[in-house]
């Protein structure tokens, strides 16, 4: 739960209630119901936990809610600070809830529709944002990613774990170079996770907010969209029989495109359908790198003995959506015309 020492720095008033919050990978994710109205408190993974990211944080938040765009606001403590640290040295940051209901797949073609639709919105919003990120944790960095499985992979090869998985390594490495995107690809603003997940839905189906902003930064796009579609279009992530809904596609492109209109380039849009194929090979090599390491990825203990057996049935179940990626990438790129 929340340590006292957090929410004494806080301007709650009286807690009623704490809940915790099960979806998400990375930090640990609570509601507090308070005098002072609701909050969302997450204690955030170390990686993502530093000054720079919080700072950034802020500044997003800020400026989108100026924007009228549906943002949580930043909470700082009570000494003006962004994030607070537990007696445990662990850091901690609070937002303001944002009412709205949580999916964690799209469900069909309107929601899909919905979600490209808001995407859009968020990204011209953003663009007006003049501001030099503080974050040096940059997300989608592919080919820096791929070089770090290798470097995995080279450190485990006489390790009994490569028996299990010495196919998907090989099939993996042998694809990493066809998908790399042009390195002169113009940066913009992106929200760095864009997962149905991070979208909140009211009782009619419309998005009713952006969450998760501390992964925001200047990207490329083509990483957002690529990740857009690998988290939206896929089945369920860790099945090995993965596969790439191309009405979910569909609808999602022509949402974000219209919404878009005149903030994608021609040059951007033609290469979307090779981003989704460049995200889902890249969170595989992850998924396949934590497999060895067993140290980042959060993982469902109801469903997997340990992280590690989560893992590798992730990193599965993204080289099957890949593959079925590859099979359609014809029909995909007639869509996006």
């Amino acid at each position: 739960m929340i340590p006292k020492e957090i929410i004494d720095a806080y301007d709650f008033g009286a807690v009623s209630s704490i809940k915790p919050i099960s979806v998400g990978l990375i930090h640990q994710t609570y509601q507090i119901s308070a005098a002072n109205g609701t909050f969302i408190a997450q204690r955030l993974h170390p990686i993502l936990a530093s000054a720079a990211i919080g700072k950034d944080f802020f500044v997003v938040t800020t400026f989108l809610n100026d924007k009228k765009f549906p943002a949580p606001k930043t909470v700082v403590t009570e000494k003006l600070q962004v994030l607070a640290k537990d007696g445990e040295g662990r850091m901690w940051r609070v937002q303001t809830f944002l009412p709205g209901a949580t999916f964690t797949a799209v469900r069909d073609a309107k929601m899909a529709r919905e979600a490209g639709a808001t995407f859009g919105r968020f990204h011209k919003a953003l663009a007006g944002l003049k501001y030099e990120f503080k974050s040096k944790k940059i997300l989608h960095e592919t080919d820096k990613i791929f070089a770090a499985f290798a470097k995995v992979v080279k450190k485990n090869w006489k390790s009994p774990l490569l028996d299990d998985v010495a196919e998907d390594v090989a099939f993996l490495a042998g694809e990493m170079h066809k998908v790399l995107l042009p390195a002169s690809l113009p940066l913009r603003a992106i929200h760095g996770d864009p997962k149905i997940s991070n979208l909140l839905f009211d009782e009619k189906g419309r998005a009713s907010g952006v969450v998760d902003l501390d992964t925001c930064n200047r990207r490329p796009l083509l990483v957002e969209t690529g990740d857009m579609f690998r988290s939206w279009c896929g089945m369920q992530e860790d099945d090995a029989k993965n596969t790439f809904r191309l009405d979910i596609f569909k609808a999602g492109w022509n949402g974000y495109a219209n919404a878009a209109d005149g903030f994608i380039s021609a040059r951007e849009r033609k290469l979307v359908p090779k981003s989704v194929a460049t995200i889902t090979l890249e969170l595989a090599s992850r998924f396949l790198a934590d497999y060895f390491e067993d140290s980042y990825f959060g993982w469902d203990d109801s469903r997997y003995p340990s992280r590690r057996a989560h893992n590798l049935a992730r990193a599965r179940g993204q080289l099957a959506l890949y593959r079925d990626i590859v099979r359609k990438m014809k029909k995909m790129e007639a869509i996006v015309g």
